[in-house]
């Protein structure tokens, strides 16, 4: 029997390395960090997915699992739910409850949407994530997912994949979803200013305002997306 939500368990199978900068705390988004040009299209496309998620669940408090939660820098888009974050542990997170993302500790159907965001290239797995995300859904249930395409070596030894949009589309048929729309998170220029972006070292700051208004500007004249930094997921039941 699978343990319900609020149960503790653990697990080496997902376990991820903390960064030396530490998780997310909150969404601020400033020109002179050197991931500017990754989160500048990644929140937005993210924060449309939660609504469109919270709208087609359609109802009052809706239940909200937030696999590889950090310190929940997501929950405000979750006022409306009930939101519990499960990670991998707890040194540097805020879960609710710590959880395998390979085995989810929450029974059959019992969750509305589920939330995993740059979770999914640390997972040995990635077929059997998205199937136990999809196990743990409610009919008319929705999975919120993004990853990287493009991007450096990061929490390393655990960096095991990056995922085209047509691995995204595969994953979902595999698991049984019906529906689904991929978004790129930023474009081609997008993604080469943030590869220069992310060489650029803390005291050339004023270099890296510069690179980051240059490929925002770029890319808002260049509709190319063939070489996006990441992708995000919205998938239906």
């Amino acid at each position: 029997m699978r343990r319900p939500i609020g149960s503790h368990t653990s697990s080496e199978a997902t376990k991820v390395k903390g960064s030396a900068k530490g998780r997310l705390q909150r969404r601020a988004l400033r020109v002179w960090k050197q991931d500017y040009l990754h989160y500048k299209y990644l929140w937005p496309n993210l924060e449309w997915a939660a609504r469109t998620a919270l709208k087609h669940i359609g109802k009052d408090c809706p239940r909200v699992l937030d696999i590889g939660c950090g310190h929940k820098p997501y929950g405000d888009l979750f006022l409306t739910a009930r939101h519990w974050g499960m990670d991998h542990g707890v040194v540097d997170t805020s879960p609710d409850f710590v959880g395998d993302a390979l085995r989810l500790p929450i029974r059959d159907q019992s969750v509305d949407i589920v939330f995993a965001t740059q979770v999914i290239e640390h997972v040995t797995n990635p077929h059997v994530m998205v199937r136990e995300c999809k196990r743990v859904l409610r009919p008319n249930g929705c999975l919120i997912l993004s990853g990287p395409f493009f991007w450096p070596l990061h929490e390393e030894p655990y960096d095991f994949f990056r995922f085209t949009k047509y691995g995204f589309e595969q994953l979902l048929k595999d698991a049984g979803f019906s529906e689904w729309q991929i978004l790129e998170d930023g474009g081609d220029w997008a993604q080469l200013m943030l590869s220069v972006c992310l060489r650029l070292n803390k005291w050339l700051f004023p270099l890296r305002c510069a690179v980051n208004l240059t490929g925002a500007l770029l890319d808002s004249v260049s509709k190319s997306t063939r070489l996006p930094a990441n992708y995000t997921v919205l998938a239906r039941l």
